[in-house]
């Protein structure tokens, strides 16, 4: 069963309000992230306590956790394309809902139609706050009420998942048995498995992360993932190197969301605090619309592997192998070139013509306006 539907057997409905200050300034509407609408007219209304009818399902994705006592139904609207408004019949942080997530709120109802009449927006009406950072976790937070903000960020139905968040996280939090720092990382919707075979223990080989290394990035593959098989939309990475992890990054083609959509490659930065401001969290989906990296041919190769890629346009460019640790390997593009399809051949030899080791070596292209990690096994 596919993760945002047993997502939804494990609902917690009827919240209580409190008397807090509603009183606050101006809230960044990109408090919102992100609106998935992940499900048209395939939930049992049961689950909103409503026999016989079928629902939408619709998770709301929040940059900071939500306290759930001041969680309704009625603290938002659903407006589809053609303005007609709508309002839940039910909602829930459930099963989302351990200390350092609380981010997604699962919205049941009749939102429109997938595609005739799609919904475009989605509104906080109520009083609905958030929480103070707790401890272990690196992403700031604060008590603020989100009544007033919205977001036309509304994900349709055809496309795939994405990343919406990542933080680091310790102490009790802290679900990796191995490593030495765990990134938390959460979708905008469930997923599962795309390839044939795996199974959600096996999706780590498909995160990469970054350290910055004076303004160069450093790709990392973590050892394990923690965090897996209670159906919700949430990760945990566990990496093995002592370099500050500062973004992470997701395959194409690794997951599917509950309409069998695959993701596009997603990268995200690790949310921090500084000086105890809110920062603000990028998602940034790099999908091959104009850049494209291919997969290297032949995979797994012995001696000589060709790397393809897309240019859009006239950029530098850099191509560069990494071993799993993140150590360079080999520069094997370090120039400005034109617009076009280009590749290169690598013959396993480091930068000083020396040949290395079989195993898995990772190939990273980087330019002003794209940058994608791919995975590829040499062979002896």
């Amino acid at each position: 069963m596919k993760k945002v539907q047993l997502l939804l057997l494990l609902v917690l409905f009827g919240c209580s309000k409190d008397n807090r200050d509603n009183s606050q300034g101006d809230i960044p509407q990109d408090t919102i992230v992100s609106a998935f609408f992940g499900l048209d007219n395939v939930l049992p209304g049961l689950l909103c306590n409503q026999p016989g009818s079928q629902l939408d399902g619709m998770p709301v994705n929040f940059k900071f956790p939500l306290d759930v006592s001041s969680l309704s139904e009625t603290d938002f609207e659903v407006v589809d394309r053609l303005g007609n408004i709508h309002t839940p019949n039910c909602v829930s942080l459930a099963p989302a809902n351990e200390n350092g997530e609380n981010r997604s709120v699962l919205l049941l109802g009749e939102f429109g139609t997938a595609v005739t009449n799609p919904p475009v927006e989605v509104r906080v009406t109520g009083d609905l706050f958030t929480t103070d950072t707790i401890s272990g976790e690196s992403a700031c937070s604060e008590i603020i009420n989100l009544n007033g903000i919205t977001t036309t960020n509304v994900i349709p139905l055809a496309d795939g998942p994405s990343l919406f968040f990542a933080q680091r996280i310790d102490g009790n939090l802290n679900e990796c048995n191995s490593g030495i720092q765990t990134i938390q990382v959460a979708w905008d919707g469930g997923i599962t498995p795309y390839i044939s075979g795996d199974t959600e223990s096996d999706l780590f080989q498909y995160y990469i992360g970054y350290s910055d290394s004076s303004g160069v990035l450093i790709p990392h593959i973590p050892i394990s993932i923690a965090d897996i098989d209670d159906n919700d939309n949430f990760h945990q990475l566990c990496f093995s190197t002592s370099d500050e992890i500062v973004k992470i990054s997701m395959m194409a083609n690794t997951v599917e969301d509950p309409n069998h959509d695959p993701n596009l490659y997603s990268e995200i930065d690790v949310s921090s605090c500084d000086g105890g401001e809110i920062l603000k969290v990028p998602n940034i989906n790099v999908s091959a619309n104009n850049f494209t990296l291919k997969d290297n041919y032949p995979n797994p190769f012995n001696p000589l592997t060709t790397i393809s890629y897309d240019l859009p346009k006239d950029s530098f460019v850099s191509i560069t192998i990494y071993d799993m640790l993140g150590n360079v390997i080999n520069n094997l593009v370090n120039t400005k070139q034109s617009s076009g399809h280009k590749s290169v051949q690598w013959n396993a030899t480091d930068n000083l013509g020396q040949p290395v080791s079989a195993g898995v070596y990772l190939y990273s292209i980087e330019t002003k306006d794209f940058r994608q990690t791919k995975k590829m096994i040499l062979l002896k």
